[in-house]
């Protein structure tokens, strides 16, 4: 079983309907196994919950495999190569992704892709290797829909190590807020609005270490 962040977002979204547990449960069935609401409806008792064991099991097994991965600099997807970038103040980040990033953590999970895509850069092949792509400045949302195919597990541990990133550089980089329109107050809306969400998270064991 593989979860993209589309998936993921999916499965929050039906996690947040106000219905009964069981009509919850038909839905996260359908968005997972792909059946119709028709063939779920048909099933015995008992063949609806031995599926239901099923993708519980499976689900369980990709969270506790896919929780002691570590945060990855590049990512495919779509045989494309991209390069995930955690640092802030360094190029090709500008302010502009600062208002970005402050916009898009009002909501962590229904943005992730757009989060996700602030970091990113794509990446071609040339006769000196693989270079970064020069985005335009409305490429954003596209590369974002791009992204709602990446690996939610590999977006999640990018997140939190972006998160590990900027609360450590926070210090040495106020002198840059300082220096672009409302940086102070773009820096601060941002740490709000991760440690919010991710006080809530199970932290992977090699975030513990890095907070060591």
């Amino acid at each position: 079983m593989r979860i993209s962040i589309r998936k993921f977002q999916e499965l929050y979204n039906i996690s947040q309907i106000e219905t009964d547990e069981l009509s919850k449960s038909c839905l996260l069935l359908q968005c997972l196994t792909g059946k119709s609401e028709e063939e779920i409806n048909k099933m015995s008792i008992s063949s609806y919950n031995k599926l239901c064991k099923i993708v519980n099991d499976s689900f369980d097994k990709l969270h506790k495999t896919n929780m002691e991965r570590k945060p990855k600099q590049f990512i495919w997807i779509k045989k494309k190569l991209y390069m995930l970038n955690y640092d802030l103040a360094k190029p090709p980040m500008n302010s502009g992704r600062y208002v970005e990033i402050a916009t898009f953590s009002d909501d962590i999970i229904g943005n992730l892709h757009r989060i996700m895509a602030t970091m990113c850069t794509p990446l071609k092949l040339t006769w000196k290797g693989f270079r970064q792509v020069k985005l335009e400045s409305n490429a954003h949302e596209k590369l974002a829909e791009i992204l709602l195919d990446m690996d939610f597990y590999d977006a999640y541990h990018s997140g939190v190590f972006f998160w590990a990133v900027f609360t450590k550089s926070i210090q040495n980089s106020r002198t840059y807020f300082k220096s672009i329109t409302d940086g102070e107050i773009v820096m601060e809306q941002v740490l709000g609005n991760l440690k919010s969400h991710m006080d809530g998270c199970t932290m992977p064991n090699w975030y513990l270490t890095l907070k060591d």
